[in-house]
């Protein structure tokens, strides 16, 4: 089966891998990708705005077209989205203003990109009175505070499906931001490197970036209430898989634990077909459920890969999902902070050597004292 074209079926857990498999870049390819996340409020109400109204994250948008040359992405004939050159502006299921820049060469230019953006809103911010808030989760705002984005896949799937696998699956939706930092491998070796080591590291990354202690106007008592709302929302799509632990990880074993994470949706002509809870395997094997004797196209794998939320996560590059959200400059931190570990070969040997005897059971419990600790978190006896 040829998979040079998205829309071709697969059903071969060879063409599954062939993703990640031409994700490996020489060195010299590599680059650094950051996103960032805002809430974006009203200064006269203190709420959050909507999409539609006479202030709205409508009015963003044809701003920036308008103003900033930014060139809308439509859904349902809505604005859902906006691109400019390599950058693109998402919208969260809770109104989340999401940056996810360019592929940069170097952390000055991250924080050029986040500068570049920061300067535009706020020159509409102030115009238009509104304010910016990164933090890992909304300090005052109830659920029902939140507007509803609209997005198919979140208020027909993905909201509706949140609700029967976890207690949280909809706050993690509507009132949390994260900062999020995308790099590169050269190869399977590389990759399986990179992986264990930013997956053992990541209870660090949540404690040094810890910024979401309120939440519905009150003290949690947790350093990250972000990263504790994640431990709630579906487990089978989260946390830390205990295989990342075994000898030889490769890019096969990154394609059997997809294939058991329940899917949310395909994509046939532009609309989201709901598949929430369904099997890939089944899928890959033609026994889906709901469509039985379909096969999938590649583009849906691409789009299922998307819908794990692990603290790391293996696409065509590796993402490090850990950090609450925070002002840009903490985006240009969590970048350096990820390069410097990842991208440097004599430091990545010497924190996987250091590490190497670090068990899931051990690391896995740390991940979740992180959340109420952070930096008082205890390893081993010491302090993290």
């Amino acid at each position: 089966v040829m998979i040079d074209s998205e829309n071709k079926y697969i059903s071969d857990k060879n063409h599954l891998k062939k993703y990640f498999e031409d994700g490996c870049k020489p060195k010299e390819e590599w680059g650094i990708g950051a996103e960032y996340e805002n809430f974006i409020f009203s200064k006269d109400t203190f709420q959050p705005v909507n999409y539609t109204g006479s202030i709205s994250i409508l009015t963003l948008f044809e701003n920036m077209i308008d103003r900033f040359g930014w060139v809308p992405i439509r859904e349902n004939n809505l604005i859902i989205g906006l691109r400019k050159g390599e950058s693109n502006i998402s919208l969260e299921p809770g109104g989340q203003f999401e940056l996810s820049g360019a592929i940069n060469k170097s952390v000055h230019d991250v924080e050029k990109e986040m500068n570049s953006f920061i300067g535009e809103m706020k020159i509409l911010t102030n115009e238009f009175n509104l304010g910016l808030i990164s933090l890992g989760a909304t300090p005052v705002w109830s659920l029902t505070d939140m507007p509803l984005m609209p997005k198919d896949r979140y208020k027909k799937i993905m909201a509706p499906y949140m609700k029967k696998v976890g207690k949280c699956g909809l706050d993690m939706m509507f009132r949390t931001c994260t900062i999020q930092v995308n790099l590169d491998y050269s190869s399977e070796d590389d990759m399986a490197k990179k992986v264990k080591v930013g997956f053992l590291l990541q209870p660090l990354a949540t404690a040094l970036f810890a910024s979401s202690p309120f939440f519905e106007n009150r003290d949690t008592g947790y350093e990250s209430w972000r990263a504790n709302i994640w431990k709630h929302t579906d487990t089978a799509r989260t946390g830390i898989p205990k295989f990342i632990f075994e000898k030889g990880l490769c890019f096969s074993d990154w394609v059997e634990f997809a294939l058991d994470v329940p899917m949310y949706f395909i994509k046939r002509d532009d609309k989201y077909v709901n598949l929430a809870g369904e099997s890939f395997r089944d899928f890959l094997s033609g026994n889906l459920k709901s469509m039985p004797g379909k096969r999938p196209f590649y583009s849906d794998w691409i789009n299922h890969l998307t819908t794990i939320f692990t603290d790391v996560r293996l696409k065509s590059f590796i993402e490090m999902r850990g950090a609450d959200g925070g002002p840009s400059y903490n985006v240009t931190a969590l970048a350096a902070f990820w390069t410097g570990l990842l991208y440097d070969n004599e430091t990545l040997d010497n924190i996987f050597n250091l590490t190497e005897n670090w068990s899931w059971e051990e690391v896995s419990f740390l991940n979740k004292e992180v959340c109420k600790f952070g930096l008082d978190s205890k390893f081993r006896g010491k302090p993290l």
